[in-house]
């Protein structure tokens, strides 16, 4: 990786995604989250519920073992940020993306990443969404450290 060559930071959990550009390596980070789109519509809003059937002559539960569709939504929330994400990096001409996510949705990152012929260069799995550009900042001179 060059020095100054710019960096795409992916910082996302299951429900929300912000999207950041390092110009140069160790430099400022700027918030570029609106070049993801509007994801809103695709936010995870269905019951964490999998739902049931009782039976009238008894307490009963017959819950299936497949995913709830809240984890079907935020799969698909994720999908669509590592899609949108790996054109941006493209059309922007990003030398490499780095991923900072929640432990399932970095999984579902790393992904959709790969099946649109990208590899991240650093990754992290922390729900760290919510974190200023600084304390990321900090947390990606870290990460490279660890290389």
């Amino acid at each position: 990786m060059e020095i100054m060559g710019p960096s795409l930071i992916v910082v996302a959990d299951g429900r929300q995604a912000r999207l950041f550009e390092e110009r140069r390596r160790g430099g400022p980070l700027t918030d570029v989250t609106a070049q993801l789109g509007d994801l809103s519509h695709h936010r995870p809003e269905a019951s964490g519920g999998r739902g049931g059937t009782h039976d009238r002559f008894g307490p009963a539960s017959h819950t299936g073992d497949g995913p709830t569709p809240q984890d079907r939504r935020e799969a698909d929330f994720v999908g669509l940020v590592g899609v949108r994400a790996a054109e941006i990096m493209r059309r922007g001409g990003y030398q490499d993306v780095v991923l900072i996510a929640a432990p399932r949705a970095l999984g579902q990152l790393r992904r959709a990443l790969a099946q649109a012929g990208v590899e991240a260069a650093h990754t992290e799995p922390h729900d760290r969404v919510s974190e200023s550009a600084a304390s990321l900042r900090t947390r990606l001179r870290e990460l490279r450290l660890g290389d």
